[in-house]
């Protein structure tokens, strides 16, 4: 996948999402959010991101989404610089775009202990 669109991505983030209860438009808006950042980029760079849309990003990568990157970069007198990153995860966001949202969604073990005792 060489770019990630909208669409993909609203996809992806619906199945992830959609599956755990959140409407449409959120989900959509989730989506503009992100692209907002990453524009025709692979990577955005952690400190444009406030401490509000951090969270949301450290979320997306607990869902495998997203990936934080860190580099240390060395300048004048030898100091180090260290540039932390974002980046999309390409492989899950089209696995999740893809797929049914079945994977994401918890199963409760007992729904069919209870269905077997009606």
């Amino acid at each position: 996948m060489p770019i990630v669109t909208r669409e993909i991505l609203t996809a992806a983030l619906e199945n992830v999402f959609g599956s755990k209860g959140m409407e449409r438009g959120y989900v959509e808006e989730l989506s503009d959010f992100v692209l907002s950042f990453f524009g025709y980029e692979d990577y955005v760079l952690d400190n444009v991101l406030s401490s509000a849309e951090r969270d949301i990003f450290y979320n997306l990568e607990e869902y495998g989404l997203l990936n934080a990157h860190r580099e240390e970069v060395n300048v004048a007198k030898g100091k180090a610089w260290r540039v932390n990153q974002w980046t999309y995860n390409k492989a899950n966001i089209e696995k999740a775009a893809s797929s049914k949202g079945d994977e994401h969604s918890e199963k409760n073990p007992y729904d069919d202990i209870f269905k077997e005792m009606d």
